[in-house]
Order: C-alpha cells, then structure tokens, then sequence
C-alpha cells in the first residue's frame, strides 16, 4: 500500500483524473487505518482484560485455597455431639498415605474415599477412647485393597470393639474382600436387592506372547531362578510348573487366612464354611442370611432407625452420623512436636531410579530420607514401611545402602505391608526386625531382564533394515533388530549371576542365614509371610502400629512423636509439578476396574530399565 508520506508529496503533480482517484484512494487508506486502529485497540484491550480476569481468577482460587486450608486446620476444634457415630467408608483402593490433594481442601472431609490407611487407623484408635462415638457404621463395597492392608483395619476394628462400642456393617455386595473386612462387624446388612459371590479365591494372570509373536517380537529372557516367573507372561503362553505351584500355596494361604477370621468372628466351624465357598452353595442374600454369614437385609435408612435402637434414643434425641473425613480433621497432629522421633519412612510402589513420589520409590528421594533420618539427632529410631514387589536393581542397592549404614547407629524396623517381594524384600533384608501380616506377599529372591528381539517385526512386517559400521566386533551390542549372539547372551547372564548373588549375599548377612539355606529360599519364589516366618525371612506378625512399638522400645524410649517421610508435595506442587498423586491413581483405577492390573503391567513393562528385581507376577485376586 502507498504511505501517505509519498502521497502527499507527489499530490501537485497529479491531473485531475488522477487527483480524485488519489483522493478517493487517501480516502479508503485512512478508512482502512483508522479500522486497523480499532482492531488493534481491541484486542490489545481484550488482552489487558484477559490477563486482568485470569490473576482475579487465580487470586479467587489463592483465597479459596487458603481459606479451605484455614478451615481445614479449624476443624480440629471441632464440636462433637454425644451419640456420635463414625460412618467409613471402605469402597475405594486403601493408599498408604492420605494424599495432598486440592480435591482434599475443597472437601471439607466430606468425601472419604481418600483416606489413606495411615488415617483410618488413626481414625479408629482415637474413636475407641472417645467418650462421644457410640459406634462405626462400616460402609464396604468393591475394592482393589490389599488383604494385609484390610487385614491392618480388620485388627483396628477388633481393637475398637473392645471398648464395648459397637460396629455395624452394610453394603450392596459382598465378595471375599469386602466380607473380609464387614466380618469383624457386630452386625452385618446388605441391601435387599444385593448380591453376594462367595465362591473362594482365583489368581489371574494375562501372557502377551501370543500378541508379540502376531507383531513379530520375541521376549529374550536371562534371569536366575526357576521361580522368578515375571518373565513367563512374556516368553510363555501358559504357567511353567514352578510358577503354578507357587501361586497355589499361597493363594491357599491367603484363603486359609480369609476363612479363619471369618470363622473366628462369625462363631463357625471353618471346614463347614470352607466346604459351602468351594461348593458355591451361598447365592443370594437370602441364603447368606439362612447360613448365618449376613444378620439382616435392609435398606441404608433401616439401618440408622437399628443403631438408634442399639444406642436406646428417644424419638426427639439425635443421631449423629459423622464422616470419617471429618473426624480426621478433628484429630491431633504429633509430628509437631519436639523431643525424640520416631521416623516412619514410605517406601511404596515401583522402585526406580532417581525422584520419587507417593506412587513410586525413587531411589534418590528415599535414600536422602532414609540419611537424613540416620543423621538427624532428634531421631531415635527407623521403621520403614515396605509396600513394593520392587523394581530396579540398580535402584534397590542404593537404598539398601542407607538401610545398611543405619546398623549400629540407630534401630531400623522394617514394616511390610500387602507386598514387599523381590526388591522390596532386598530393601529389607538388612534392618534389624522385619515385621509383616500374615497375608503379607514377600520372598521372590531373584533377578530377571527382558530384552526384545524386533528382527521380525522390522524387517518383514515393517520393511525395514538396518547395517551398523563399528570398530570392534561387538560394538553394537544391544541392538533390537536381531538376536542376541551366544556372547551378548553369556555377558547379560553373568551380571544377571553377579546380581543374584549380591541379592543372596545381601539375606544371608542381613538375616544370618547361611548361604545353603538362602539358596533353597531363593530362586525367585514368593512367600506369604506365614511361610516367611518359619523360614527366618522374618521375625514376627504385626502391622505398622506394631512396629512403631517396636522401635521405641529397642531404641528404649518411653515418650515419642512420629516423623512421616518422604514429605508429601503440596497441592500447588503436585499442580505446577505436574505428578500424578495417588487420588489421580485411585480414579484410574476405578475406571478401568478388572483391566487396572492390565494397564499397571504395561505401565511398568515401558518404565523399567536395567535388570529388575521384581516379583513374578501381577496378581488380580479375586
């Protein structure tokens, strides 16, 4: 376009023609300017609004945050009314740790499926002493928790109803878990129009070897072992004979655990109830209730007119049900205060090298925990909670590491949990008590790689070929477009060796077991604890709690507060930081229901680096 500068200048010399068509275009020109003015002007206000809305919009969410916060922290004073029962709900995957979440803050405590077992437990305790809880009105439903994580708030509840207090439990489903869990009740409910699917206990297990070999993929194994059979859902179309035999003893354990406390709290004779589970005879909640597993079906306000009966209340006085979200608020913080520590350092989940979080163990985040609980004078004593089927070689010696410098400088108590196999168990092996559920998953003393063979899928599927130029013969080693040689095969194998017997080496001197005996422990196969204890894997039953005792008193201290490491992330963290915390996990898990054990399988499988130790498997009970 013409600058207006230019045609100002050569205005005298135009005719007249050219004059008005000058003119007329000067005209547009200006029309045109003045146009883009306003658009520019426009936008550049509509900009200074948008920017001026978003710090309101976030000043607003700051205040709100706070004030949540604020009120939050309020609730600790909270007023509670006489007649006051607790209702928890246990329908959700039971997380070590409540995690910090904005969900959390704009709760108010009303939303209990984030409660971590660390709070129910606290939850529970502080109810059984409170003059004001009359009872816990226990809410179960489908659930992925662990049995020795329902096992921990099974004995919780137990304890509870020592205080003469009473439990009432209700839900629209029972299965074995569940159950597990509402069988400590004093009473237990199910919806009229429920179900119930009591037919004992299944181990399922998924192989991707018919997948890979479709694609053209072959799963290259080099582990030690003839149990370590987290390589057969890769290699193998069905269980090796090993690795069947050990899912048998165990699962069979685990339900031996399941009918015993079923039968111990329901009054029945275990070969009876056992014959009725195997034989699938209890169908419906009618039969449930003829049998004497279920007292009553009912619907949810049934039962609140039961326990006012239970608790004798005239027609004008009130019940209170209270939300175990909002009781927790109403609870005590210890770890404010001074003196002498005990530290309870989490390691849960995969273990990886580098940062962790609250899904997963970092082996630089939990080894600077574990030296700065070694290190910090106020600190008396360790317990470190193991909830993992491992992970990362290269990553667990580091940790064990900081666990072996503890020796000799404070008590270090270990406290498993659903799982602390393979890795998890290497962590372990060397603190001075080992403590676990009966239920617990441990053992699986082994080391295992997988290395894929692409050859098939690259060339023949994708077309695709490759040549390598190198100075030494095997130079490319690790290539995934052919086979490994006889001599890449005898290289990984003996590091796979080399890290086994420091994995033993590790049991034998941390357990002072003699290398005979840690050898026919060994070769990968899992335990339950109730295995693990005669064997000397361990040294005794008992829950976190348990070994919270245990530690003060080997470190002979009367008075204590509790210290939880790692520090969780705040919520403004997690957002900027982008992690994944555990409710985000919980949400996963429940939308994906059978297939989550799917998904976390091939989550890892793409995560992983290095040789694993790792368990075996990834169960789905059912």
């Amino acid at each position: 376009m013409t600058k207006k500068s230019d045609l100002i200048l050569t205005f005298r010399y135009l005719s007249k023609t050219q004059m008005f068509t000058t003119l007329f275009q000067l005209y547009l020109w200006s029309l045109i300017t003045a146009n883009n003015m306003k658009q520019f002007l426009k936008y550049t206000l509509a900009t200074i609004v948008g920017v001026f809305i978003t710090f309101v919009f976030l000043g607003i969410l700051m205040f709100f945050t706070f004030l949540g916060l604020a009120s939050s922290s309020g609730k600790k004073g909270m007023s509670l009314k006489n007649n006051s029962v607790i209702e928890l709900n246990i329908n959700y995957d039971v997380q070590e740790r409540t995690p910090q979440s904005f969900m959390n803050i704009f709760s108010n405590g009303d939303n209990d499926s984030y409660l971590g077992l660390n709070d129910i437990l606290s939850i529970i305790n502080k109810a059984a002493s409170d003059s004001k809880i009359k009872g816990i009105y226990l809410k179960t439903n489908l659930n992925n928790t662990g049995y020795a994580t329902s096992l921990e708030i099974r004995n919780a509840l137990q304890d509870f109803k020592k205080s003469g207090k009473f439990i009432y439990a209700f839900a629209p489903y029972y299965d074995e878990k569940n159950y597990y869990l509402a069988s400590v009740a004093d009473s237990i409910f199910i919806e009229k129009a429920g179900s119930v699917l009591l037919n004992g206990l299944s181990a399922n297990l998924m192989f991707y070897k018919g997948a890979l070999d479709k694609l053209g993929v072959e799963m290259q194994v080099i582990k030690v072992g003839a149990y370590k059979g987290a390589v057969e859902t890769f290699s193998r179309n069905d269980l090796s004979a090993e690795n069947r035999e050990q899912i048998s003893v165990y699962l069979n354990n685990l339900y031996t655990t399941f009918i015993d406390a079923v039968g111990a709290s329901r009054k029945m004779d275990t070969a009876v109830l056992r014959k009725s589970f195997n034989d699938f005879s209890i169908q419906t909640p009618a039969q449930a209730v003829a049998f004497g597993l279920i007292d009553r079906t009912l619907y949810s306000d049934e039962i609140i007119k039961s326990m006012r009966k239970k608790l004798g209340l005239k027609e004008k006085e009130e019940l209170s049900l209270i939300k175990a979200g909002n009781y927790a608020g109403n609870m005590n913080d210890d770890e404010e205060k001074g003196g002498d520590k005990i530290a309870v350092i989490y390691a849960i989940g995969e273990i990886m090298e580098g940062e962790g979080d609250d899904q997963t163990i970092g082996s630089v985040t939990l080894s600077k925990s574990i030296a700065n609980a070694r290190e910090d004078k106020n600190i008396k004593a360790i317990v470190l909670r193991v909830n993992s089927p491992g992970g990362s070689s290269l990553a667990s010696d580091i940790i064990m590491r900081e666990i072996k410098l503890c020796k000799g400088i404070k008590p270090i108590v270990v406290s498993m949990n659903d799982v602390a196999a393979s890795g998890g168990y290497y962590i372990s092996a060397m603190a001075d008590s080992i403590i676990a559920m009966p239920n617990t998953i441990t053992g699986s003393i082994g080391v295992f790689g997988l290395f894929p063979n692409m050859q098939s899928l690259l060339n023949d599927k994708m077309g695709l070929t490759f040549e390598s130029v190198k100075t030494g013969q095997y130079a490319d080693f690790g290539r995934v477009d052919r086979p490994l040689s006889e001599v890449d095969k005898l290289y990984l194998q003996n590091m796979v060796n080399r890290i086994y017997d420091d994995f033993t080496g590790v049991v034998e001197t941390g357990r002072g077991l003699d290398s005979v005996t840690v050898e026919k422990l060994a070769q990968g196969r899992v335990w339950t604890a109730n295995d693990a204890l005669s064997r000397k894997l361990i040294d005794s039953y008992g829950g976190i709690n348990d070994a919270i005792k245990i530690a003060a008193y080997m470190a002979k201290l009367k008075t204590y507060s509790v210290a939880n490491f790692p520090k969780q992330d705040n919520p403004f963290k997690q957002l900027l930081g982008g992690k994944t915390n555990a409710m985000i996990e919980s949400k996963i898990s429940s939308d994906l229901g059978v297939f989550y054990n799917y998904y976390k399988t091939l989550q890892v499988s793409v995560k992983s680096q290095g040789f694993q130790m790792r368990m075996p498997f990834n169960l789905n009970i059912q």
